[in-house]
């Protein structure tokens, strides 16, 4: 039996084969390190192995009907672009994330490496924001858990970087290793391009590193989101990451146009001279009308800086940076006397773009949570049971609609009716009929999330509100709730039990037949007419199919 010899062609397509694995494995530490993202692409445009160090933005465009055409035209073509081009091409996407196309060849084979897929500044993150706040997760912040910025300069320096990487990579890969004896000594320019990678290396995974304390203060923040103590905690731990002694947190009151002073970190409030700040006044107010961060090394010399500092501050260096959310201005964060002494520079704008769109986000919710504790004060409570009234109850839930309607997250509503209430009336009398309401909705408080709205609705109606809330996950409340009252004993005034209380809920969702109060509230009442239907003492899910019209 004749043996076969393989080929020469053969052995270059299995050489260039493994060159390309060896790549791929090199490709991945260039992306973790210069903090972009990068694939490998093949002739048709498609992804060589994995995409590295993507975009968190990039994954919820391509799964979007809407937004996936656009990338395709934008990413999608990229190879043809480069290979056309013969060289590097840079282009913006559609989303305005800044990305090269770098063409290689490995032997008889071409390939073309992207890259990039990052911010060059916050006013393109804003408007990206602005202008694709309906995709999927921007809302609640999964699509802009690992965006990356960039400036054009650092962008280009990385290009150039990962592209020599590549060729000598790809033209050496094949060459014999030099004998042991021979040692290569670095020229001085690759010499400093191998420092500068260890200083960028460094710089990234001190940013990683603050981010993730960052992202793991953010899970317990949620559930103090009305406590006074929100502001005074974000600025302690943003002062923490930007290694700020000194720090203040200033929000915009659309109403006047004017700054006020919320929280101050390293100062007392009385020192640090006027709260209040029109919109436009240096500097703070400048900085938020214009929407551009500003970054001073050193306040004597800067020409921006019109009033001397006083001398109670250690350091001339500060940052005073604006938070919006979309076209939204929502304050600014300023942050000075830095613990080690080294002047703020451009550098350490990039941490606070990562955070400061999560920053704004919880400062819009905490404003929120404040609005409607001075709702309630505005005769906007039931004085039965201290729950929000009707009126109440339809301002929120037309604002969840419109939440809903607008970012397309899930919204449930429940009505929950107290059985047989006229017979409490009819045998213990209103005084203690009064007492089933009260101690109903004291259970209705204990058994919702923080996140939920409860109302007294009408007579012995309650409503809830859930935002974000699928109808399996509401489901699983309200049984808590009917179970609550259930198991509760029910006392008249002269201490004697009364006869077991229950209730019937009725649930209904936003969906796309439903996207207005009226409607959601009318499936809902529904609903509960099934769960009276049914015997009481049940929840009953508004469901299309089987609903009689």
């Amino acid at each position: 039996m004749s043996k076969e010899i393989p080929t020469k062609r053969a052995t270059s397509e299995s050489e260039a084969d493994n060159s390309l694995a060896v790549w791929l494995r090199l490709q991945k530490s260039l992306a973790e390190k210069n903090g972009i993202a990068l694939t490998t692409l093949s002739r048709d445009g498609a992804a060589i192995g994995r995409i590295e160090n993507d975009n968190s933005i990039c994954p919820a465009m391509r799964v979007s009907p809407e937004y996936a055409p656009r990338c395709a035209a934008d990413c999608g073509a990229a190879y043809s672009n480069a290979v056309a081009a013969g060289k590097r091409f840079d282009f913006t996407c559609h989303a305005g994330l800044h990305c090269f196309a770098l063409p290689v060849a490995i032997d008889r084979k071409q390939v073309v490496i992207l890259g990039g897929r990052s911010f060059a500044s916050t006013s393109e993150y804003n408007e990206f924001l602005a202008r694709y706040n309906e995709l999927n997760g921007i809302e609640s912040g999964e699509s802009l858990k690992s965006i990356k910025f960039n400036d054009v300069r650092e962008l280009d320096q990385t290009a150039e970087l990962v592209g020599s990487t590549a060729s000598y990579h790809f033209k050496n890969s094949h060459k014999p290793a030099p004998p042991p004896e021979v040692v290569s000594v670095p020229s001085p320019t690759l010499l400093d391009a191998q420092l500068e990678i260890v200083r960028l290396t460094d710089q990234l995974e001190s940013r990683k590193l603050s981010i993730g304390q960052f992202y793991e203060f953010l899970r317990g923040t949620a559930a103090t989101l009305e406590s006074q103590k929100v502001y005074p905690s974000l600025l302690e731990k943003f002062s923490g990451i930007m290694k700020a002694e000194r720090s203040s947190l200033m929000l915009l009151n659309e109403e006047t146009d004017e700054l006020t002073l919320e929280a101050a970190l390293g100062a007392d409030l009385e020192a640090t001279g006027p709260i209040r700040l029109r919109l436009g006044d240096p500097l703070a107010g400048a900085v938020l009308a214009s929407g551009t961060p500003m970054v001073v090394r050193d306040a004597e010399s800067d020409p921006r800086v019109s009033r001397p500092r006083p001398g109670r501050y250690k350091t001339n260096s500060f940052i005073s940076y604006p938070i919006t959310l979309g076209l939204r201005k929502i304050g600014v964060l300023n942050l000075t006397d830095r613990s080690d002494r080294v002047p703020y520079e451009d550098d350490d704008l990039m941490t606070l773009d990562m955070m400061a769109p999560h920053l704004a986000l919880i400062i819009d919710r905490t404003e929120w949570a404040r609005k409607a504790e001075a709702f309630q004060q505005m005769s906007l409570t039931d004085p039965l049971t201290g729950l929000p009234n009707r009126r109440y109850l339809q301002d929120r839930l037309f604002e969840e609609v419109e939440r809903s309607k607008r970012y397309n997250t899930p919204m449930s509503f429940m009505i929950i009716d107290i059985d047989r209430f006229k017979n409490y009336n009819d045998v213990y009398g209103h005084t203690n009929a009064d007492r089933v309401l009260v101690k109903t909705a004291q259970i209705l408080r204990g058994s919702l999330r923080a996140i939920d709205m409860s109302a007294r609705f009408a007579g012995d109606e309650f409503c809830v509100v859930l935002p974000e809330t699928e109808l399996g996950d509401a489901a699983r409340i309200a049984e808590r709730l009917r179970t609550g009252v259930c198991d509760s004993e029910f006392t008249s005034e002269q201490g004697d039990p009364m006869e077991e209380v229950t209730v019937s809920i009725g649930i209904s969702s936003f969906s796309a037949s439903r996207q207005s109060p009226l409607k959601i509230i009318e499936t809902a009442d529904r609903a509960l007419y099934q769960a009276k239907s049914r015997g009481r003492n049940c929840v009953a899910i508004y469901e299309e199919a089987r609903a009689v019209d």
